[in-house]
C-alpha cells in the first residue's frame, strides 16, 4: 500500500484532511462493537478522513450524487472511500461517520484529536491550527498496513481568546466551557438566522479565510437540523 497514493485519491475527491492511528490506539478509544477484530480484522492502521476549507464543495457539486434526493454527500463520500480502499489493497475497508454499530456511533472527534487533527473549541467542533473550525470528519479508512499517530502540536487557541464566538452566538449557547448543545439546537429551531448558518462559528478568528462558502454551510446546517 502507498499511503501517499491513498491520500492522493482522497485529496482528488476533496477529502484533504487525514490523520493516522495505529490499530491499538484506535481500539483503545472505541466501543466494543467498533473494535478492529470484529470490524476489519485484517486492518493494521486507521485513517481518520475529513475535509477542510473549501476543497470539497466544488468537487461534490460537480458529482452525480449532488442530484440525489437522499444523503447525497454521504453517498459521494462512500464512493470516494471505496476508491481509496481499493487503492489501499486487500483487507482495506471503510466506515462512515453516520454508521451505528452495537447501538453506538464511532467517537470520531476523539479519534481525530488523537490523530493530531485539532483540539476541541468553544463552538463545539475541533479547531485545526490552519483550518480553524472549518473542517468536517466524514469517515474512517481501515488500512492493511500499520500506521501510527503523530504527536499533536500544543495548540490551545481558546485559552487567551476574547471569544468573539460567544458574543456572536444568538442563543448564548457558547460559553467558557464549550457549547451547550441543547441550547444551540433550540436556538436553531426558533431563530431563522441560525437555521442555515452559524455566526458563532463564522466569528472564530482561527482560519477565518477558510470558511465554507454559503451553499456548503447551508447544506451542513440543514442536515443537522433534519
Amino acid at each position: 500500500m502507498s499511503l501517499e497514493r491513498v491520500r492522493a485519491v482522497l485529496d482528488e475527491a476533496g477529502f484533504n484532511l487525514t490523520g493516522e492511528l495505529a490499530a491499538e490506539e484506535y481500539d483503545a478509544l472505541v466501543p466494543a462493537a467498533w473494535k478492529l477484530a470484529g470490524l476489519a480484522p485484517r486492518a493494521r492502521g486507521v485513517l481518520v478522513v475529513g475535509h477542510a476549507g473549501r476543497a470539497l464543495w466544488p468537487r461534490f457539486a460537480a458529482s452525480p450524487e449532488t442530484r440525489l434526493e437522499r444523503d447525497p454527500l454521504d453517498r459521494y463520500t462512500a464512493r470516494a472511500l471505496a476508491a481509496a480502499a481499493a487503492e489501499a489493497g486487500p483487507g482495506a475497508d471503510f466506515a462512515l461517520y453516520s454508521e451505528r454499530r452495537g447501538g453506538s456511533y464511532v467517537p470520531l472527534v476523539a479519534l481525530a484529536q488523537r490523530a493530531g487533527l485539532g483540539t476541541p473549541g468553544r463552538v463545539g467542533v475541533l479547531l485545526h491550527p490552519v483550518w480553524g473550525p472549518w473542517l468536517s470528519l466524514r469517515a474512517l479508512l481501515f488500512t492493511p498496513e500499520p500506521l501510527a499517530a503523530v504527536q499533536a502540536a500544543d495548540f490551545s487557541p481558546c485559552t487567551d481568546c476574547p471569544a468573539p464566538c460567544a458574543s456572536a452566538c444568538h442563543g448564548s449557547a457558547v460559553g467558557s466551557h464549550g457549547l451547550d448543545a441543547e441550547r444551540c439546537y433550540a436556538t436553531r429551531l426558533s431563530l431563522p438566522v441560525c437555521a442555515l448558518s452559524c455566526d458563532a462559528r463564522l466569528a472564530c478568528p482561527v482560519g477565518r479565510q477558510h470558511a465554507y462558502p454559503a451553499a456548503q454551510l447551508a447544506h451542513h446546517y440543514k442536515i443537522r437540523a433534519s
